[in-house]
């Protein structure tokens, strides 16, 4: 038998993490640093990639052209039900480029994931509306349930948007994801399965010019498919050319737990998408602060690192 190759800096097989990713990018450019940081992270194994919310057709198309450039065809990437989405689909030309091709249906591909692994083995890194978590629930909520535990971008409990990129607002609001689809929120904390939230309150992280210009300068193609998609959004988005890690910050904590500190509190999801913390027992354990310079850091680091070092 061949021994088992390893990745670098991971000594064995079982401190490998097995993730599955739900994802819209296209919109805002965090999902594509969350799946480029993902992609240098020696120690997860991306068991699949499932599009989440409005065109998931052109999304699985984005992620597609991604995983190509960073030689990661091995990866499975599934579409999820298409909704209505009123958000500009700021990297529609850089995904167009790849060819359209079938894709497996994302609910049946995330089922078949979690059935084919141990029981608690999977965790799931939601950073969209939960259009296709919600209809895998629906579908099979006993296999949904074999789920390790879903961190999750979304919500705002004490704190809301900032009007600077990197702030918060001292007033809790209605933060996109949960505002999108606030029925499939409430269907996934009370689906029995372990909740780590990050809503605004951890996840207002900027990502400054002189650390974008390090990680864009890089030979290494993703990084380079990463200034593309940066360069497309900067170009098309209503936000201005700061980039927020919102959806980074999840990966970061699987990562580097110490990055934040969830805690145990109980949460209501109003239909305007609102997120109101509430006496009683814990439904999520949410991260209400952040360590940015760890973030960042982590962040840099991983994207800077040659292939060599992965």
């Amino acid at each position: 038998m061949l021994p088992l190759l390893l990745p670098a800096g991971v000594a064995n097989a079982a401190e490998i993490k097995p993730v599955i990713v739900d994802t819209d990018i296209g919109d805002d450019i965090d999902d594509a640093f969350a799946l480029a940081l993902l992609l240098r992270a020696p120690e997860v194994s991306i068991e699949a990639v499932t599009t989440s919310f409005g065109n998931t057709t052109l999304r699985t198309r984005l992620v597609r052209r991604l995983l190509h450039q960073a030689g990661r065809d091995d990866i499975a990437v599934g579409t999820g039900p298409s909704t209505a989405d009123s958000t500009r689909f700021t990297q529609a030309a850089w995904a167009l480029t790849r060819p359209a091709a079938p894709a497996p249906d994302a609910v049946a591909l995330l089922l078949e994931r979690l059935r084919a692994a141990p029981t608690g083995s999977i965790t799931l890194i939601a950073i969209a509306p939960l259009s296709t978590i919600g209809a895998a629930i629906a579908r099979d909520p006993a296999t949904f349930r074999r789920v390790r535990q879903v961190i999750l971008m979304g919500g705002s409990v004490r704190r809301g948007y900032g009007k600077v990129p990197g702030t918060t607002s001292a007033t809790p609001g209605n933060e996109y994801n949960i505002h999108s689809d606030p029925g499939d929120f409430r269907r996934l904390i009370e689906s029995g399965v372990a909740v780590v939230l990050m809503p605004l309150d951890a996840t207002e992280v900027a990502l400054p010019l002189a650390m974008r210009r390090d990680i864009f300068g890089q030979p290494d193609p993703a990084d380079r498919a990463l200034a593309a998609l940066y360069a497309q959004w900067a170009a098309n988005n209503p936000w201005g050319p700061v980039p927020v890690l919102f959806d980074v910050v999840p990966v970061a904590w699987l990562l580097d737990p110490s990055v934040c500190h969830p805690v145990p509190i109980r949460l209501a999801v109003l239909d305007s998408g609102a997120t109101i913390e509430q006496p009683g027992a814990a439904n999520v354990h949410a991260c209400l602060d952040v360590d940015r310079a760890r973030v960042l850091g982590l962040l840099t680091e991983r994207l800077k690192a040659s292939p060599s070092a992965r």
